[in-house]
């Protein structure tokens, strides 16, 4: 014999599981956006640590944000043919082992083939996370939910601006641009 949980126990699970899956959805925005400009800070050190060019400078900013622009409707659209939630971890996958990729990289070139691969997976998580949120909020809190996925979009540009400047000088590897 089985007994059903409350309807009121149910309904709390399910509340707390959105605001985690919204939690999880925004802290990747965060490194998504956050890594599209950390790199800026970082160019000097990079220039040492890999030998760069000033094409290739412009390039380790250029690759992901091409990447990211070309690839950004593809990923929304394969999200909706294979599934959101498939798609967003496939391009945490792809994400994550690019930013490891950066943070091993030797050479200019192979830093900027990492910052595309980093770009293509990015392009692949945020279109996920914006129907992921749609499809676990509803009502008001799908607008406070997507507020707070908005807030977190804008703020994540703004460590990379003051954070990493101080930790470069020091340190001239290709850590900074691993996400």
């Amino acid at each position: 014999m089985t007994t059903a949980e409350p309807a009121s126990t149910t309904a709390q699970q399910d509340d707390k599981r959105r605001w985690w899956i919204l939690a999880a959805v925004t802290f990747s925005l965060f490194l998504i956006m956050l890594d599209n400009t950390v790199v800026t800070v970082a160019l000097p050190a990079l220039q040492t640590g890999v030998n760069a060019s000033l094409a290739q400078l412009e390039w380790f900013i250029d690759a992901y944000s091409l990447m990211f622009a070309v690839l950004l409707l593809s990923g929304g659209k394969l999200a909706d043919y294979v599934g959101r939630r498939r798609i967003f971890a496939f391009g945490l996958v792809v994400f994550t082992l690019a930013s490891l990729w950066c943070a091993l990289s030797t050479s200019g070139g192979e830093l900027i083939a990492a910052r595309g691969a980093q770009g293509a997976g990015a392009a692949l998580m945020l279109p996920a996370t914006i129907s992921i949120i749609a499809e676990a909020f509803s009502g008001v809190e799908r607008g406070l939910a997507f507020g707070i996925w908005a807030a977190v979009s804008g703020v994540s540009s703004s460590p990379s601006r003051s954070s990493p400047s101080r930790v470069t000088p020091q340190r001239t590897n290709t850590w900074i641009s691993s996400g």
